[in-house]
């Protein structure tokens, strides 16, 4: 089952600092993406949950991919479901 993915993205994309980016003006709800919010980002078929590193005054945003293991991730996960 896909959750809801709140900040689309490819996840292969990277930036110099090795961190996922995506783009604000796509996300589901922008107002919740901000520095340290954890977030489900991908594509239906290809997802992770990630927290937000930073958001660049352009609009970029930059992120990590948690493990499945994390604690956060799994709550998050199990909300969702």
């Amino acid at each position: 089952m896909t959750p809801p993915i709140d900040l689309p993205s490819d996840l292969n994309a990277e930036d110099d600092d090795g961190h996922n980016w995506a783009l604000l003006r796509n996300a589901a709800h922008p107002e919740k993406v901000l520095p340290g919010a954890v977030l489900v980002a991908g594509t239906e078929r290809f997802w992770s949950v990630v927290r937000v590193t930073t958001v660049d005054d352009d609009g970029q945003v930059h992120f990590i991919q948690l493990a499945e293991d994390d604690p956060v991730a799994k709550r998050l996960l199990a909300a969702a479901s």
